[in-house]
């Protein structure tokens, strides 16, 4: 305030005015008088950096010619009474000075000071915002090393640049237009202050049903509510906010409510977080995977529910989190694997082979009961199966099996294998002791242990141990690692999407090496892995999977001369499968062996899951069909 009125001062008093002649020169005119100035008026009197001032003189004499000078600045008409002065861009006090001039030579200057302060503009986008929704306000300032406050009255600011903000109109009506103020000030700590009011008008959505928000639905289910408010989908907004995407419409569209998701249609104007982007519709929410509850309870007592992975892999998906991709190409994902000779429609197989059984089985195992009847739907092993959407204490909200202490079939408990143990809730080998002695004993059509016998070979067990009762099975430590199955099945790793290479969520289920690299260095292959001896004989001490297949090899062929005529040998030659498990057709002891040898096989990891406990197997199980292999072969025999 006292700058600007120095500056006035200097405008009212800077009024100086010269008097000259020509004394060297003959007055050619003839006596003449003196032009006089008497005034020069500035309007206004104080500037703007880069505005324009109007400049006026007042003087006597005949015949006058003018000439406007100044200290900086321009003028569009230098040599009338009248012109137009353009000030600087920088601010201070410019001395403009006027000439007048009379034909006999003689002249009179007259100067006046003009203050040029900060130029400052403010502008909004749009004057009229609806309620959460933004506005972007920008200042346009003129001067050197300028800082910008800028201020609210009601809704909030985020600050884009130095001289532009986005302004955030409040979530309900204010009782007064908003007013948005910034106060510029110059390295000399000049300040101007400007201020643009705001109307924020309501929202009214004109498609239906509406959303409603997830407070809408805890009035009534208030302990899935509780059960949802612990899951990283109740912050999904807060997630992509802290990594400065908050306002990206792109990624907007899965971490809030209206956009994706189950009845979702962008093109509706019903209220979603695209239409009005209030907190409570923040984060992925009931809606988002029932659909809109604006017609509920009233003309729509029941809200879809869907199990379909479709419903997760509308966000989870692409090359940032390739969940549904990789889970679409996997043997889960894959329904003939599943329901290959109806297994998903069987009573007895449903609570593995069918997702929608499968899913009460996990999240309470103690619990399950198999079904009455057959099932007629049948469900993926999909996400639903193994996570709950309404969130668990478990790690990823992993179902109830993770925590329990599931028991294989010959009664062992592994709680050591943490989150593993979901996955080894369904595969197993499903025999007891009791059932395989059975096979050994009596045959069957379904020789050896089901075709998921993963869990009991990664915690060294339930095989036809009777085998050698007196032998002292061993078994590796890949059952110590933390979270055991999952931790080698499920391990992600970080790709390049931004140039076509996506992340990898682990989500086909297939073993990575790199899972392995901790411990084993840095191997290309499983096949790396070394053995400590050769175990098949061979004269060459191999990867731990070679020396496993040659076991295997072995122990098919030792099978197949240890029977008890060439037509019985020829019959397991032509069929295996088929004759191994028929007692006219094979004997007591190379079914014995053979149940370890299936174990093996249907384990699948080659020895990967537990070398120790998979060698020891095959080994013990050579010596009962070739009781002289230990004495004719150069193996190490794996005794501990």
């Amino acid at each position: 305030m006292f700058r600007r009125w120095m500056l006035v001062l200097l405008g009212c008093t800077a009024l100086m005015i010269g008097l000259s002649s020509c004394d060297d020169d003959e007055d050619t005119n003839g006596p003449g008088t003196q032009p006089l100035i008497s005034q020069v008026t500035a309007t206004p009197a104080i500037v703007d950096a880069g505005g324009q001032v109007t400049l006026t003189v007042s003087a006597s004499g005949t015949d006058l010619t003018w000439l406007w000078t100044a200290s900086g600045g321009t003028f569009d008409s230098p040599t009338t009474s009248s012109t137009i002065w353009t000030a600087p861009v920088a601010p201070g006090v410019y001395l403009v000075s006027v000439t007048a001039a009379a034909t006999n030579n003689l002249t009179a200057t007259a100067s006046r000071a003009i203050g040029v302060e900060i130029g400052l503009q403010v502008t909004a986008a749009t004057a009229s915002v609806r309620i959460a929704n933004q506005t972007r306000i920008a200042a346009l300032a003129v001067g050197d090393n300028l800082t910008y406050q800028w201020t609210a009255t009601a809704g909030t600011l985020s600050q884009v640049t130095p001289d532009t903000v986005l302004w955030r109109a409040p979530e309900a009506l204010p009782t007064q237009n908003p007013r948005v103020q910034v106060v510029v000030t110059d390295g000399s700590g000049n300040a101007r202050t400007e201020t643009v009011e705001l109307q924020v008008t309501a929202y009214l959505p004109t498609d239906a049903p509406i959303y409603r928000g997830d407070a809408y639905c805890a009035a009534c289910h208030v302990g899935t509510h509780a059960d949802w408010s612990t899951t990283a989908h109740q912050t999904a907004y807060e997630t992509l906010a802290a990594i400065g995407m908050g306002g990206n419409a792109y990624c907007l569209g899965c971490h809030t409510v209206g956009s994706v998701g189950l009845g979702a249609d962008p093109a509706l104007n019903n209220g979603g977080y695209d239409e009005i982007p209030i907190a409570a519709l923040r984060g992925v929410q009931c809606e988002n995977c029932h659909g809109p509850g604006g017609n509920h309870p009233g003309t729509q007592p029941t809200l879809p529910v869907s199990l379909d992975a479709e419903t997760c892999g509308d966000c989870h998906n692409g090359a940032h989190h390739p969940f549904y991709d990789e889970w679409a190409g996997s043997g889960h994902g894959d329904s003939d694997l599943l329901d290959g000779g109806s297994p998903a429609r069987n009573k007895s197989c449903a609570k593995c082979h069918n997702g929608i059984n499968a899913m009460t089985y996990l999240n309470n195992p103690p619990a399950w009961v198999n079904p009455s009847a057959n099932p007629t739907v049948v469900g993926k092993i999909n996400c639903q199966t193994c996570h709950s959407s309404h969130g668990t204490e478990n790690r990823a909200d992993l179902r109830n099996a993770a925590a329990t202490d599931v028991v294989l079939p010959d009664g062992s408990v592994i709680p050591q294998a943490g989150a593993g143990r979901l996955c080894m809730a369904c595969h197993n080998g499903r025999r007891t002791p009791t059932n395989i002695n059975d096979q050994i004993n009596n045959g069957t059509a379904h020789f050896g242990p089901h075709h998921s016998c993963q869990g009991d070979m990664l915690a060294g067990t339930g095989a036809n141990e009777a085998i050698n009762s007196g032998f002292a099975w061993g078994s590796s430590t890949h059952l110590q690692i933390e979270d055991g199955c999952v931790s080698c099945h499920t391990h992600g790793r970080a790709g390049d999407p931004a140039n076509g290479v996506p992340n990898y969520t682990g989500h086909d289920f297939q073993p990575t090496v790199e899972a392995c690299q901790a411990c084993h260095g840095a191997i290309s292959a499983f096949s790396d892995v070394a053995a400590i001896a050769d175990y098949d004989g061979n004269g060459a001490v191999e990867g731990v999977q070679l020396e496993v297949a040659g076991l295997i090899e072995i122990l098919h062929e030792a099978i197949l001369n240890a029977s008890d005529s060439p037509e019985h040998r020829q019959a397991l030659v032509d069929d295996y499968e088929a004759s191994i498990g028929d007692i006219t057709l094979s004997t007591v002891a190379q079914r014995k062996a053979a149940y370890n040898l299936a174990f093996v096989e249907f384990d699948g990891s080659h020895g990967v899951h537990n070398a120790k406990y998979a060698i020891q197997l095959l080994q013990q199980s050579l010596l009962v069909v070739e009781p002289a292999g230990k004495a004719a072969r150069p193996w190490k025999l794996l005794v501990d």
